[in-house]
This record gives C-alpha cells, structure tokens and sequence, in this order.
C-alpha cells in the first residue's frame, strides 16, 4: 500500500501543487543545490517583513537587477 503523502496540497481553485519553501529545500537538497548566503538574507528579510510570495518574488528581480 502506497504512503499517503499529507505535506503536498493542491491549490482549491486551480488544482495545482503548492509547492511551499520547506517543500523547495528538500528538492534542492536532493539535487545538491543551496541557497547563497546573500539569497538566504535576503529571502529571511522578506519573510520578516511580511512579504507575500509575489512580493518576495518581486525583490529578488530587482536585486539581481541592480547588480
């Protein structure tokens, strides 16, 4: 019998997964990616600041954008 897996969501309108920062850090650990450490303040900033996700989004843009 197969596990069921109650960490992934779908979305209620779309159907969609909902993939969640937790879920990103174990797709990218298995992949042996990691955050920087400039990427990581700045993400740790956002969430502090009581970004959405869109809006997070939208600042990582503009910094890569400066550089």
């Amino acid at each position: 019998m197969k596990d069921h897996r109650t960490d992934l969501r779908r979305a209620a309108r779309t159907g969609q997964f909902i993939l969640t920062s937790a879920l990103g850090e174990k797709i990218s650990a298995v992949e042996g990616l990691t955050l920087s450490g400039r990427m990581a303040a700045l993400l740790s900033k956002g969430t502090a600041q009581g970004l959405s996700g869109d809006q997070r989004r939208a600042m990582v843009l503009e910094t890569l954008r400066r550089k």
